[in-house]
């Protein structure tokens, strides 16, 4: 599944990014990290890389100079994928994100943030990125996210958190009998606390997990990792209080917004 999962990936992106004036440049590379393909373009070159060991794909880009990479690679989109219980149906999800980061808005935002960072943030994941790989678990959460975008400009990261991936996460988890969907669930968990920025880990901690019944926890609990073990007994001093949510920008939706929160 893996190698059929490469291949759709690297053929589909492949022809988006040929379109682009983009070239695929020599077979299918393996090294220590997992397999990749490389597309050259004349400032710019992406690859396509299928990590092994961390079982995801990424998206990463560079700076090139006639043509020629630095290999100075950034993940710009990463999508957990376990080719012992993932389908084709994942490896679709995953090229229509890559796709649409090429294409579409998050390629000028990729462009904007070639500032330099310090060394630690450099995989560092926002919570908008966070909800984004959920959406392989819950496809629904796409149009939910999108609609929040287009109310208020931005996702409220708090209050969406809360209000649509914590009841999804909750009615997946408690189940005892789907194994291997919680495992998916709380592999997304640890790489987005081992790999996200502090709102996105302060999000899992302490709206996330304790959201969730007291039978996902048990039925979860097994599955996370040290860090995160640490980071939710961390978390529970907070159940129970209010979290200061995230701020809304549209002024002129207000008071709808106000009503909403009261629901």
């Amino acid at each position: 599944m893996e190698q059929k999962a490469f291949d759709l990936i690297a053929e589909k992106v492949g022809a988006v990014l040929d379109g682009q004036g983009f070239v695929r440049t020599g077979e299918v590379q393996q090294d220590g990290e997992g397999r990749s393909v490389l597309f050259k373009g004349e400032n710019t070159a992406y690859s396509i890389l299928y990590n092994q060991g961390k079982k995801r794909f990424e998206l990463r880009t560079c700076d090139a100079e006639d043509g020629e990479p630095d290999l100075k690679w950034k993940s710009i989109s990463i999508w957990l994928f376990d080719p012992e219980t993932d389908s084709l149906s994942e490896a679709d999800s995953i090229v229509n994100d890559f796709v649409e980061t090429i294409e579409g808005p998050k390629r000028l935002a990729a462009a904007k943030t070639k500032k330099k960072r310090k060394k630690d943030d450099e995989n560092n994941a926002d919570p908008l990125f966070f909800f984004n790989r959920f959406v392989g678990i819950f496809p629904e959460l796409k149009d939910e996210l999108n609609y929040e975008k287009s109310q208020y400009d931005e996702v409220r990261a708090v209050h969406f958190a809360k209000e649509s991936l914590v009841p999804k996460v909750d009615m997946l988890c408690s189940q005892s009998g789907r194994t291997d969907s919680i495992k998916r669930c709380c592999d997304l968990l640890n790489d987005m606390y081992a790999n996200g920025d502090m709102d996105v880990r302060s999000i899992i901690t302490i709206v996330v997990l304790n959201g969730l019944s007291s039978q996902s926890v048990e039925n979860m609990k097994p599955m996370f990792t040290d860090d995160l073990k640490k980071g939710f007994t961390a978390g529970l001093k907070f159940k129970g209080k209010v979290v200061k949510p995230a701020k809304k920008k549209k002024e002129k939706r207000f008071v709808a917004a106000n009503l909403n929160d009261m629901k």
